[in-house]
């Protein structure tokens, strides 16, 4: 290991923008390397991958020096780090890549885990102040008809089931099956109501 690093040393992984990113520096830190030699690696490699990659995983940023001047720097996600890191071998660099990703995983599942738990804060107070809805949610979660949701919620017509579906797909707590316009996760499908399709 770098001997200016303890065994304790962790990656420097912060929150930006909602994705969780390293830098440069810290990068060249942990792995023993000049900042400006990382930043040349970065820009060999942009060189190379696509301009969306590059642009999604290596945000261009400044830092201040020791002297106070202001410097080039990279934001870099776990997949820019990747990428970076490839091209960094020996024992230690092994050593610093497994810490690094490890640290992003953990960053990653303690923020998974945030989320739910809000969505399940949310979840709780909807289902409260809307008794009804968790029925449709649960019967859509099953394929039930819409004959029997509307027993089964005490909902008297299928306009009331739709538009609280749609209310609690805003709230983010009932998802629709991806590329399907009109269909629900649960395969529920839009039809008409009183011979008119449902808009949003």
């Amino acid at each position: 290991m770098n001997p200016n690093m303890t065994d304790q040393s962790t990656p420097n992984i912060q929150l930006s923008n909602g994705r969780l990113v390293t830098t440069p520096l810290d990068v060249a830190g942990h792995f023993g390397k000049k900042h400006k030699n990382v930043l040349q690696n970065i820009e060999h490699i942009q060189e190379y991958v696509p301009e969306e990659f590059w642009r999604l995983n290596f945000q261009p940023s400044t830092y201040l020096d020791e002297r106070g001047k202001e410097q080039p720097c990279y934001t870099i996600t776990r997949d820019g780090f990747a990428l970076l890191a490839m091209g960094f071998t020996g024992r230690e660099a092994m050593e610093w890549k497994i810490r690094f990703l490890e640290t992003f995983n953990r960053m990653e599942q303690a923020l998974r885990v945030g989320r739910e738990t809000y969505l399940d804060r949310i979840e709780k107070t909807l289902f409260a102040d809307h008794p009804k809805w968790k029925g449709v949610r649960d019967a859509l979660d099953f394929g039930f008809p819409m004959e029997t949701i509307l027993n089964m919620t005490g909902y008297k017509h299928r306009s009331s089931v739709y538009r609280a579906a749609r209310k609690m797909e805003r709230y983010g707590i009932l998802v629709r099956l991806e590329g399907q316009r009109k269909r629900y996760r649960w395969q529920v499908p839009f039809k008409t109501i009183k011979g008119n399709s449902v808009r949003y």
